[in-house]
Order: structure tokens, then sequence, then C-alpha cells
């Protein structure tokens, strides 16, 4: 029973559950070679090293003393989903450098110890490094700003 109520076999048995679903849902995809990757390259090996960690933190419950899970913090867990629904529905309206912003900005009240300063850069810090990574260095078709 007490490995149940571990926290690590829980996520454990997470990780495992999560790379099992990618598996499932791409086991139509053609695999290809290394050489020549096909769509389902790139998401069965990911869905298979998730698979590996998810065993490997699961199995480590054994060599250490059990570490009960605790209340589920409602206050981040609601609000992280809000700041994906956010990033969601502002994307295609306002582009990605005020979605990223805006998102960042909802994310940040997770923590209720964070000053508004600290808020702000932290949110256009990662409005820049997205506009950088995505657009910049990726050149996905996402506009910047579309307002």
């Amino acid at each position: 029973m007490k490995l149940l109520t571990d926290k690590d076999f829980g996520s454990g048995l997470l990780f495992a559950l999560a790379g099992i679903t990618g598996l499932v849902l791409t086991s139509s995809f053609e695999f290809g070679s290394t050489a020549e990757p096909g769509p389902g390259f790139f998401p069965i090996i990911l869905s298979t090293l998730l698979i590996l960690i998810g065993i490997a933190v699961a199995l480590g419950v054994w060599l250490r003393e059990a570490d009960p899970i605790s209340a589920i913090a409602i206050r981040p867990f609601l609000l992280i989903t809000c700041a994906v629904v956010v990033f969601a529905l502002c994307i295609e309206r306002f582009g990605l450098v005020p979605s990223v912003f805006v998102t960042a900005i909802v994310a940040s009240f997770a923590r209720a110890n964070y000053g508004w300063v600290h808020r702000i850069l932290a949110a256009a810090g990662l409005a820049f490094f997205s506009a950088l990574l995505f657009i910049g260095a990726l050149n996905l078709p996402v506009a910047l700003w579309s307002f």
C-alpha cells in the first residue's frame, strides 16, 4: 500500500501512461529510418523515452524511503491550466509576443510571492525569447503581433 501513495511512483506511472498514450496515438505513422525519418520517428522515440523514464522513476521507490503524496495545490493547478487556455485563445488573435506575455503573467500568479516587477520582467523575457526562437530561429509561420 505504501507504494501506491508514493509521489515518485505516481509520477512515474503518469510518465509511463503519457508515453503509452503517445505510442498508441502515433502507431499508424510511418517510422522511417535515421537517414530518412518518417512522421512517426520523433513521436515514437519520445514516447518510448517517456515510458523508460516513467519506469525508472517508479522503480526508484524501492531505493529510498517513501515520500507520501501531499494535498494537491489547487491554486497553481488552476492558474497554469488557465494560462494554457489564455495562450490558446490569444495566439491567433494577438500574435506570439502578446500571447506569451499575457500567458506568463497569468501563470506567474500560481506562486503568490512574486512582485509585479518580477512578473513583468519574466513575461517580457519569455516573450522576447519566444520570438527569437520560434520566429527568428525556427521560422514558424506565426505572427509576431496581430492587432
